[in-house]
């Protein structure tokens, strides 16, 4: 897909990600609590998607580095045309970085979040929620990951920033 132009966030954007939790990420898509004692734990905003997205795709995805903070976050992606949900294999915790899209479409970075998903949750992005790649704090890493694609073979969309995002550990308190 065409690169749109790109967009320059405020000066000093500092993130420290946070717990990931349902609540927290529900304006964002769906978390899935992987721990369940339940035989099934069905994944149904994986099959979101357009009557443009035709082509249901099913993959593993392997992350061989992970990543320390602080962490400068240089692009954000999204794909308009279907969900995009990743459910972690061999159990590792990973960043999450979501927003919210600005009335033309481009990423609305004053909607900024950052969240720590534990090695027994997995995701769900809402179609056209703006999101960082995947980010993994353990490596190697394994993904299942599922997303339906258009006809013309593809649903994702990239913005780099002109002007990194950093995220940043929680500072600590003195004793």
């Amino acid at each position: 897909m065409t690169m749109p132009e790109t967009h320059t966030p405020p000066p000093g954007i500092r993130l420290t990600p946070e717990p990931l939790t349902p609540q927290a990420f529900t304006p964002f898509g769906d978390v899935v609590q992987l721990a369940s004692d339940a035989r099934r734990n069905h994944v149904a905003a994986a099959f979101d998607r357009t009557s443009a997205a035709v082509d249901p795709r099913l993959w593993v995805a392997t992350v061989a580095s992970a990543a320390q903070l602080p962490l400068d976050l240089k692009a954000l992606e999204r794909h308009p045309f279907s969900t995009q949900t990743f459910l972690p294999i061999n159990g590792c915790a990973y960043l999450v970085v979501v927003c919210h899209a600005d009335a033309s479409g481009a990423p609305d970075l004053a909607t900024l979040r950052a969240f720590e998903a534990a090695a027994d949750q997995g995701v769900t992005y809402a179609r056209n929620v703006w999101h960082h790649g995947l980010t993994v704090l353990q490596a190697p890493a394994k993904f299942v990951v599922c997303m339906s694609f258009s006809a013309s073979g593809g649903d994702d969309i990239f913005v780099p920033l002109a002007a990194p995002v950093r995220l940043v550990e929680a500072e600590r308190g003195t004793p």
